[in-house]
């Protein structure tokens, strides 16, 4: 069997919905046209659905899915559930029609998020990590985004052989180029959902503490969440004209802010897997100053493609902005450092690859039970 002969069903949400994940499929997608026959199907709801069928969607979805395996035939699934109470219950009906359809050992499992506190709640039950068991048992490859969500998995039973780690990916080709030595360092950029958990506040903190000595530094906040609407009234009340909130951005809006930035910054507590902004501001030679958080430690090398926070704090995150702007060999080296670590390992044609690799050795070894 060649790779490039292989057909491959693609479940994943909605890819007009929002984040990460679809994010990466539509790159994967992208990267498959021309090598492998790659189908693929949403689940789940809809962009826009509201009601009744919001709910109903999955389970419509689980007859459609039912229909297409009796047409057609594939030599791998691919599924991206999330580790999370709302995806778990639909993810598994859709992993037992495939299994009940004969794809035990072809299906591939990207876990995309990953809710500790429900992985433990899951662990500490007989009944429930038993099933967690046999359905890893029964997926051909399971790929997370983080070394500890791995060590999560092993240490309840699954097979360490068929847990691999694996980075989110980004279109190189999307970014603006790595900035010129002679870039000056103006502008800190935030770049994912604003919520507490990514220390927005301990950002807004830091900030305005750094604009009292560094007349003309700029701060982009962009995306939205629940504390939104909060950050923007204490950056009025602090008079800090200089905080942009720009809101969800993406395409060439986003190219433009990753170009005019510096610094990024990740404080967060959340236990996301391998953030996309992240490796976004990789690629385009920001500064990623970042905590150790999900699958963060496993893309960065503190202290040469990143700086990491001793805690997430507004003095923590002030002096390590300080020490970038107030050293601007250090700044070079570590954007440097980070635009090729990004290029060599966090491009969507290396992932695309290493995914493909685990197509291919599925079937192989399926072949071979069989």
């Amino acid at each position: 069997m060649d790779r490039d002969d292989l057909r491959v069903l693609l479940t994943a949400p909605d890819l007009e919905l929002m984040g990460g994940v679809a994010e990466t499929v539509r790159l994967l997608l992208r990267e498959l046209d021309g090598h492998s026959h790659a189908c693929y199907r949403p689940f789940g709801r809809r962009k826009g659905q509201r009601g009744f069928l919001r709910y109903a969607m999955p389970f419509l979805d689980l007859f459609n899915f039912a229909v297409l395996l009796c047409r057609k035939r594939f030599d791998v699934i691919h599924m991206n559930p999330s580790l999370n109470a709302r995806s778990v219950f639909k993810e598994l009906l859709l992993f037992t029609v495939f299994c009940l359809f004969g794809y035990s050992g072809r299906i591939l499992v990207f876990l995309h998020g990953w809710e500790q506190d429900l992985f433990d709640r899951i662990a500490a039950r007989t009944v429930t990590v038993s099933l967690l068991r046999m359905v890893m048992k029964r997926a051909g490859t399971v790929l997370v985004l983080a070394g500890s969500f791995r060590d999560s998995l092993v240490r309840v039973g699954v097979d360490a052989d068929k847990v691999h780690i694996v980075t989110t990916m980004v279109d190189m080709s999307e970014l603006p180029p790595v900035p010129s030595s002679a870039k000056e360092c103006r502008t800190l950029l935030y770049l994912s959902r604003i919520i507490r958990e990514k220390g927005v506040y301990e950002i807004m903190d830091a900030f305005t503490s750094l604009s009292t000595r560094h007349e003309g530094l700029t701060l982009i906040m962009a995306g939205d969440g629940p504390e939104r609407a909060r950050l923007e009234e204490i950056a009025t009340s602090r008079g800090l004209k200089n905080v942009i909130f720009s809101g969800f951005i993406r395409g060439r809006e986003k190219y433009e802010v990753l170009e005019k930035s510096c610094i990024f910054l990740l404080p967060t507590r959340y236990g996301e897997g391998c953030p996309v902004a992240l490796l976004e501001a990789m690629g385009s030679g920001l500064v990623p100053i970042v905590a150790d958080a999900g699958g963060i430690m496993d893309v960065v090398i503190p202290g040469e493609t990143a700086l990491l926070l001793d805690e997430i704090s507004g003095e923590s995150i002030e002096l390590a902005v300080e020490r970038i702007l107030s050293d601007e060999s250090k700044r070079k080296q570590i954007s440097g450092n980070a635009a090729s670590y990004a290029e060599k390992h966090l491009s969507s044609a290396q992932v695309t690859r290493f995914i493909t690799n685990c197509y291919f050795k599925m079937c192989v070894e399926s072949a071979i039970n069989n």
